[in-house]
């Protein structure tokens, strides 16, 4: 296939947007820069905690793809996926959108995409000969079906200590609700770890990459990353952008310039007790195929989060019970 895809994998909060941002600049890549969800548009079943949907082939892959549109559009949120509010054109977008009815598959789906990306951001430009670049938090799921219509297609799936990807995830959630049901933010992740485990052994361009080597050695994993898709290493690719532009990230703990491992081992001092030996209890072997550290179990778990309303308390520590 000519200029195949590149998709990009992982939990939220695990490092997918700062890969993609550093991908972002590189002159042999078209990258998108947000979420477009396009096999959930297209009604394919989803168990991802906080993308969950069931099936539905009554989908109309445009209206959704819009409606998606229109929300990146208003947010102004630092923390989530891209600030695109005041950046996005819709005008054009929406005419042509409101025209296209019945897409069903995945290549047609992403091929509008493709095509309609210059009417929404002028400044990215054409793109013709160059390699589409994806990420969607929930398309781990679905790496098999897009491998089938995508052979060719390049998978990244990146990965994060998982006591540091829950502290983050959590503490993303807590901004608007309060300290969030675990549940959720666990499934999350083990929804990720258990694709990651399937794909790998089947897919046959599947690279799995830590946040943490990236983080402390941008130039050697991406190095690898340009030898993995075949595309020339750039200097681009060690500063994180957005449309060309220096991004300051999403992370959970402020704006950072550039690359930086300076919060690598922040969750030590911000991970309660309950979430770490749920960790330490159900996720021993990811720990271990990954090369970290697994903690002893910590006392305290009885005590409330920060945040943690008495009902979100019993739930949660219920759940931890549920899970033995």
């Amino acid at each position: 296939m000519k200029n195949p895809p590149v998709f990009i994998l992982g939990s939220h909060k695990s490092g997918t947007s700062l890969l993609r941002s550093l991908l972002d600049s590189h002159p042999e890549l078209y990258v998108i820069p947000f979420e477009t969800h396009f096999m959930a548009s297209l009604g394919r079943w989803v168990q991802y905690s906080y993308r969950r949907q069931t099936p539905n082939e009554n989908f109309e892959f445009s209206e959704i793809l819009l409606e998606t549109l229109k929300k990146y559009s208003n947010s102004k949120d630092r923390q989530t996926d891209v600030v695109l509010s005041n950046i996005l054109d819709l005008k054009n977008a929406t005419d042509i959108l409101e025209k296209e009815k019945g897409i069903k598959s995945p290549k047609d789906a992403l091929q509008l995409i493709r095509d309609l990306m210059p009417l929404l951001l002028p400044e990215l430009g054409d793109a013709r000969g160059k390699r589409v670049v994806e990420k969607s938090v929930e398309h781990a799921e679905m790496a098999m079906e897009l491998y089938h219509c995508f052979p060719d297609a390049h998978f990244i799936h990146i990965v994060k200590n998982p006591y540091a990807n829950f502290v983050a995830l959590r503490k993303f959630k807590s901004k608007d609700q309060g300290y969030p049901l675990i549940n959720k933010v666990y499934d999350s992740l083990e929804n990720g770890y258990f694709f990651l485990d399937k794909n790998k052994k089947i897919i046959p361009n599947y690279k799995v990459l830590r946040y943490e080597d990236l983080a402390r050695d941008p130039k050697q994993i991406m190095t690898e990353v340009s030898d993995f898709l075949d595309i020339k290493f750039d200097k681009n690719m060690l500063e994180p952008t957005v449309l060309s532009k220096p991004w300051s990230g999403n992370s959970a703990y402020g704006s950072i310039n550039g690359i930086s491992s300076k919060y690598i081992d922040n969750w030590k001092n911000e991970i309660h007790p309950n979430e770490a030996n749920l960790v330490t209890k159900n996720l021993s072997h990811v720990l271990q195929s990954f090369g970290y550290e697994k903690q002893t179990i910590l006392k305290g778990r009885w005590r409330p989060a920060k945040g943690e309303s008495l009902i979100r308390f019993l739930y949660n520590r219920f759940y931890s019970f549920y899970l033995r």
